[in-house]
């Protein structure tokens, strides 16, 4: 006597499995970028502020001239605004500005070191200066003089509405440090 068994399948069929992979390679060519767009646009943002920085130090050793470090806070509510500048119309960014022979600020010629504005995914909050001064608005003026020294700064950042940032500029080196949170002049002594 044969007796047929029926077997259960449980498994997936080659077209259920097509179908999946094909929703999944839709998926992550679509998302991916969004993602990768999210966590690299906030290194950039900070490599390029850093970049700035030290190219400032280099320009300003190798070309003997004193450079200043403008930073242009996320508001623009202080008096140096009133100086009729275009320099100091700027918000959200950071430029380098050197004194022509009228003693006025200009932008510094060096194209390496042109003005950038950054996005909204990336606010300058604050700027703390060793002296104890804290500016949140406006721009603050960071010499860089032609020894390779500055006196210091610490910049406070928000990326993407969340995540807090200090880029520290110290005075003897060049390359400012990137710190997670926002630190002041207490926490780094």
């Amino acid at each position: 006597m044969i007796k047929c068994l029926k077997t259960n399948n449980n498994g997936f069929t080659l077209i259920e499995l097509i179908v999946v992979i094909a929703v999944f390679s839709i998926l992550s060519i679509v998302v991916m970028p969004r993602i990768i767009n999210y966590l690299s646009s906030a290194r950039d943002n900070f490599l390029i502020f850093s970049t700035i920085v030290t190219k400032t130090f280099d320009d300003a050793f190798i070309n003997h001239r004193n450079n200043f470090i403008v930073i242009h806070c996320q508001s623009q509510e202080n008096d140096i605004a009133e100086i009729p500048n275009t320099l100091f119309e700027r918000t959200n960014g950071i430029s380098v500005a050197i004194l022509n022979d009228n003693s006025e600020f200009i932008d510094n010629p060096n194209k390496l070191l042109k003005n950038r504005e950054f996005p909204d995914s990336f606010v300058i909050k604050e700027v703390l200066l060793p002296d104890g001064s804290s500016f949140t608005s406006g721009n603050v003026i960071l010499p860089v003089y032609s020894s390779g020294t500055t006196s210091g700064a610490i910049v406070h950042i928000l990326t993407n509405n969340e995540e807090e940032w200090s880029l520290i500029i110290k005075p003897y080196i060049k390359v400012p440090k990137v710190v997670k949170g926002y630190t002041t002049y207490e926490d780094i002594k």
